[in-house]
C-alpha cells in the first residue's frame, strides 16, 4: 500500500469520509459558495419555473438551477420519489435495482440539498410517485412555463423524460405566465433538457455522437487537443422567493423507500451531500495535500486517502467534475502541478468517454454481446456466482474485495478490475450478473460508466485489447504485498504470516475453481484449466474504473 495512512487503516473499523466535523464542513461550504456566487448575474423571465432534480443533487454549478433562475421569477425545486428507481429488480436477474447502502446515501444527498437550498431562500418539494405524473401536476397547479432538469443518456432515464415531456403536453395554462406566444399556439409548459453530467460539453465535442471514437485513447487526445473546458456557473447568493407551499413533504427514510436498512460498521463510511463533497475536495487536495501523489497512490485498496473518493457524489451529482477541474488548476496555481495533478482529470475524461458511448451505443451497453455485439459462449453457474458476490471463492483478494462491497458500497478501482476479470475470466460468468450486482450496491452507480466499465472488462466493449486478463497472484504481490487489505476484510488470516495472507493454501477456504492462468498455489494442472471463455489472457495493469 502506498497510501501514507494505509498502515493504520487495518487498526481503524470504520472510517468517515470525508473526515472532518460539521462545524468545518459548513465552514468549507460557505466559504466555497462565496467564491461561486456572482452579483452581476440578473433574472430576465416571468413566472415560475420548475427545477426536477434528477441526478444532480446540488447547488454549486448546477447548470439546470442556473437557468431555470435567471429565466423565472420563481423557482420551484421539486424531487420526485420514483418507485422504478427505489423498488424494482434488475432487468436480467432481479436483484433490487438500489440497495440500502446507495439508497441511505441518497437520503443524505437529499437532505443536504433542501438545507442548502433554504440557505438561499428556495426549498425542496418532496413527492412520492412517478415523474411524469407529479411534475405535469405541479406545472398545472403553478402555472409554470417550464420545467428544467439534467439531460440523461440510458434508455430508462431517458424513456421517463420522454414521458414527462408528452405529459406536460397535455397541460394548457393561461397565456399570462411568462410564456412567449412565438413559441406554439398551445401554451403548455415545455421540457428544458440541460446538459451537466460531463466534464466536457456535449456541444463542445470536435465530432457528432455517431463518430466518437470508440478506444478512449483517440476521444481523450481529440477532446484536449480541440475542446475548451467551460466554467462554472455563478449564481446568485439568494435564490428566492421560493412559492407558497403549506407543506414541502419531507426527506424520505430508507424503509420509505422500501429498502433494508444497513449500517456502516467496517471501512470507509461515506457521507452523502454536496457538503460532504466539497469538504472531500479541500480535505484531499488542500488539507491533507495528496492530490501530488494521486498518480502513485491511485491503486491502492486500504484507507481512505490513497484515491480521491469522489466519485459517489460525481453520480448521484452532488459534486460537478467542472468544479474539480477548477480546483485541480488553483492547486497546480498555487502549490505544483505534476503527472498527478493531471491524472485526476484523465480519470474524469474516462467518465465522460463512457457517457458518450452511451449516447453512441444505446441499449447495446446492457446486452450480452456489448457494444460490438460480440458471439461469446458465458454460463450462468448459480453457485459460482453466488461464492463471488459472498467473497467466499477461496481466493483472498476476490473475497476481500467483494466483502468490502457488500459492507460499505464501495471497491477500489484495482478491486473492480480483478474481481471483474476473475468473473468472466476464470469463472466464464455471463458479465451482466457481475454488473448488476454492481448496480446494486455500488454507491457511485451510473448506468454509463458501470455498464461501461463491464463491458470493457469482459472483452465486449471498445478495449482494443480484448482478453484483458488480471492475475490474481500478480496483482496480490503488487498491490498487497503485506496481506494487509486481505487480512482486514478477512481477519481469520491476520494470524497468518504476512506473505502468507494471499496464499494460504489450505489454511483458508478451497478455492471455487482453477485458476486460468497460474495458480497461487503452484498447481500446474489448474493452470491448464479450459474454461468456457475462450481467449489467451493477456495480462496487463491498465486502470479503467472509474
Amino acid at each position: 500500500m502506498n497510501s501514507r495512512s494505509d498502515s493504520s487503516s487495518s487498526k481503524v473499523m470504520c472510517q468517515m469520509v470525508p473526515g472532518l466535523d460539521t462545524n468545518e464542513k459548513e465552514y468549507i461550504l460557505d466559504q466555497t459558495f462565496e467564491r461561486y456566487t456572482s452579483k452581476m448575474v440578473k433574472r430576465n423571465g416571468k413566472g415560475t419555473a420548475i427545477v426536477w432534480f434528477r441526478n444532480d443533487l446540488r447547488v454549486l454549478d448546477n447548470e439546470v438551477l442556473f437557468k431555470a433562475w435567471v429565466d423565472s421569477e420563481s423557482v420551484l425545486p421539486v424531487y420526485c420519489v420514483d418507485p422504478r428507481v427505489f423498488q424494482a429488480s434488475t432487468r436480467y436477474f432481479g436483484f433490487p435495482k438500489t440497495g440500502g447502502l446507495r439508497g441511505q446515501f441518497i437520503i443524505e444527498c437529499l437532505v443536504d440539498l433542501k438545507k442548502n437550498l433554504m440557505k438561499r431562500g428556495l426549498n425542496l418539494l418532496i413527492r412520492h410517485g412517478k415523474p411524469e405524473e407529479i411534475i405535469p401536476t405541479l406545472a398545472k397547479d403553478f402555472a409554470s412555463h417550464a420545467v428544467y432538469a439534467q439531460k440523461e443518456t440510458c434508455s430508462e432515464e431517458v424513456n421517463v423524460e420522454k414521458l414527462v415531456s408528452k405529459a406536460l403536453r397535455r397541460v394548457q395554462l393561461p397565456h399570462s405566465t411568462g410564456r412567449s406566444t412565438s413559441q406554439g399556439s398551445a401554451n403548455s409548459p415545455t421540457l428544458q433538457l440541460v446538459w451537466g453530467s460531463t466534464l466536457y460539453h456535449l456541444d463542445d465535442l470536435p465530432f457528432s455522437t455517431n463518430s466518437i471514437p470508440d478506444v478512449y485513447t483517440q476521444f481523450r487526445k481529440s477532446v484536449e487537443a480541440k475542446c475548451s473546458i467551460r466554467s462554472c456557473a455563478k449564481i446568485s447568493m439568494s435564490l428566492g422567493p421560493a412559492p407558497c407551499i403549506e407543506d414541502w413533504g419531507c426527506v424520505p427514510s430508507i424503509e420509505q423507500l422500501g429498502l433494508q436498512p444497513q449500517e456502516v460498521s467496517k471501512g470507509l463510511r461515506f457521507l452523502g451531500g454536496e457538503t460532504a463533497a466539497l469538504s472531500r475536495v479541500y480535505e484531499y487536495f488542500w488539507k491533507k495535500d495528496f492530490l501530488k501523489i494521486y498518480k502513485e497512490t491511485r491503486n491502492g485498496m486500504l484507507g481512505p486517502d490513497y484515491s480521491t473518493k469522489f466519485s459517489p457524489w460525481l453520480a448521484s451529482g452532488s459534486l460537478s467534475p467542472l468544479f474539480i477541474y477548477e480546483e485541480v488548476k488553483r492547486y497546480e496555481k498555487e502549490r505544483l502541478a505534476n503527472d498527478s495533478t493531471y491524472w485526476v482529470l484523465f480519470e474524469l475524461i474516462w467518465r465522460d468517454y463512457f457517457r458518450f458511448i452511451s449516447v453512441k451505443y444505446g441499449n447495446s451497453i446492457f446486452h450480452l454481446g456489448g457494444p460490438r455485439n460480440v458471439e461469446r459462449r458465458w454460463n450462468q453457474d448459480q453457485r459460482l456466482f453466488d461464492s463471488w458476490r459472498n467473497g467466499c471463492t477461496g481466493y483472498p483478494l476476490i473475497d476481500a474485495n467483494m466483502k468490502e462491497l457488500s459492507a460499505t458500497g464501495f471497491m477500489s478501482n484495482r478491486g473492480r478490475q480483478i474481481v471483474c476479470s476473475f468473473l468472466v475470466r476464470d469463472m466464464g460468468i455471463d458479465w451482466r450478473m457481475g454488473a448488476e450486482w454492481f448496480e446494486t450496491f455500488l454507491l457511485d452507480y451510473d448506468p454509463c460508466s458501470n455498464y461501461g466499465n463491464w463491458t470493457y472488462g469482459a472483452g465486449v466493449g471498445n478495449d482494443p485489447r480484448e482478453d484483458r486478463y488480471f492475475s490474481i497472484p500478480k496483482q496480490a504481490q503488487t498491490y498487497d504485498p503485506e496481506g494487509e487489505y486481505v487480512a482486514y476484510w478477512l481477519p481469520q488470516l491476520q494470524k497468518l504470516p504476512r506473505e502468507k495472507r494471499n496464499f494460504p493454501g489450505k489454511l483458508y477456504l478451497e478455492q471455487i475453481v482453477p485458476l486460468k492462468f497460474g495458480n497461487p498455489n503452484g498447481d500446474r494442472a489448474s493452470a491448464a484449466r479450459k474454461n468456457s471463455y475462450g481467449g489467451r489472457g493477456r495480462k496487463t495493469t491498465k486502470g479503467y474504473m472509474s
